[in-house]
C-alpha cells in the first residue's frame, strides 16, 4: 500500500514538473497553441493552465449569450416547481464562480450570495436582467484574473484552507459552469429558444 501511494505522489510531482517546463515563465496562448512551428515539427503543448481555461472560457462564452438572450418577463419561470427559477439559476452561477475564484483573484472576502435560499423569495429572483447580467459578468471577471494569477510553478499549491489545489479550484469550477450550461440549454429549449452553442448549426 504504501509503495502504491508513493508511485502514485511521484507521478503527480512529475506530471507537475513536466508542465512547469513546458510552461516556463510564459503561459502559452490559446492563439498560439496550435501554431504549427515547421514543417513536420508538432506545436508545443499549452500549461495545464491554459488547457483548462481554454475549455473554461467557451462556456463562459455560451453562459453570457444565453443570460442576454432570455427574455426578462420569464426570469421567475422554472420547468417545475422542484428545480431553480432561471434568476435562481443564474444567480447559483455567479455564486459559485464567486466562491472558486475569489481567493485566486486575490480578495479576501467572498462576495454576497445572489441566491440566498432555495425558495422563490430567494434574493436572485427579485434581480432585474440587468442586474444577473453584472452580477455574472463580475463573477466571471473574478475567475479570469483567477486564471491570470495561477501558474505551473503555483498550480499544485493549497487553494486556502481547502482540500483543493489552486488548478483543482479552477477545475471544479469549470466542469460546475459546464454543468449548469446543460440546465441552461434545457430552459432555453422549453422556452422556443436556441441554445448559443447550437445556433451556428442552424439552431440543431
Amino acid at each position: 500500500m504504501r509503495k502504491t501511494v508513493v508511485f502514485g505522489v511521484c507521478l503527480v510531482v512529475l506530471a507537475a514538473s513536466v508542465s512547469a517546463r513546458q510552461g516556463g515563465a510564459a503561459q502559452v496562448t490559446a492563439q498560439g497553441a496550435g501554431a504549427p512551428q515547421g514543417r513536420g515539427t508538432p506545436a508545443p503543448l499549452p500549461t495545464l493552465v491554459v488547457e483548462v481555461q481554454n475549455i473554461f472560457n467557451p462556456i463562459k462564452t455560451n453562459i453570457t449569450k444565453a443570460v442576454d438572450q432570455f427574455p426578462e418577463d420569464k426570469l421567475t419561470w422554472a420547468p417545475t416547481d422542484k428545480v431553480r427559477s432561471w434568476a435562481r439559476l443564474i444567480g447559483h452561477l455567479s455564486d459559485d464562480n464567486n466562491g472558486a475564484c475569489y481567493l485566486l483573484a486575490g480578495e479576501t472576502t467572498r462576495p454576497a450570495r445572489l441566491e440566498t435560499e432555495d425558495t422563490p423569495n430567494s434574493a436572485a429572483n427579485k434581480m432585474s436582467k440587468a442586474d444577473l447580467q453584472k452580477a455574472l459578468a463580475e463573477s466571471f471577471a473574478r475567475c479570469d484574473k483567477a486564471f491570470a494569477a495561477v501558474t505551473p510553478e503555483n498550480m499544485a499549491e493549497r487553494l486556502g484552507q481547502s482540500s483543493r489545489s489552486k488548478i483543482g479550484g479552477l477545475i471544479y469550477n469549470t466542469q460546475h459552469i459546464n454543468e449548469h450550461y446543460g440546465n441552461i440549454v434545457t430552459y432555453m429549449r422549453l422556452q422556443n429558444l436556441v441554445p448559443p452553442s447550437s445556433a451556428g448549426r442552424g439552431g440543431l
